[in-house]
């Protein structure tokens, strides 16, 4: 009698991957082709059958940043989530990471920055009129 291994599914990795492949507009052929892995490979990490190996994992998320699939000052949060729903043998790399965000993610104050100092232009003009001494 032939013996058949099932494995539980683990449909919340497969949900989030199907998630992040769908925002990034790519097809199972498409991710596996920027991946350098197989069609099907990509079809069980979405059926939650397997998990993508680190430098997978890494490269999906290396995509998902440049696209910003992540919520925006989220991003470092929904990383370390789906690091630990990805079931990786490895720690998360944490230089990696902290580059990747860096070189991926504008800080929000900067615009809020220039308004405030553009704001505090505008009230020096105000309250020092200027004179023309000549």
């Amino acid at each position: 009698m032939p013996r058949h291994s099932y494995r539980e599914h683990d449909y919340t990795f497969g949900q989030t991957m199907l998630r992040l492949r769908k925002s990034l507009r790519l097809t199972q052929a498409g991710l596996a082709q920027q991946l350098g892995v197989s069609r099907r490979a990509v079809g069980e990490w979405e059926g939650g059958l397997n998990y993508p190996r680190e430098h997978h994992l890494q490269h999906v998320i290396e995509l998902c940043v440049q696209q910003h699939v992540f919520a925006p000052k989220r991003e470092e949060e929904e990383i370390r989530a789906l690091w630990e729903t990805g079931h990786q043998r490895v720690f998360l790399d944490e230089a990696w990471l902290s580059a990747l965000l860096d070189m991926y993610t504008t800080p929000v104050f900067t615009s809020e920055v220039r308004a405030t100092s553009n704001q505090a232009t505008a009230m020096q003009s105000a309250t020092f009129p200027r004179i023309d001494w000549v």
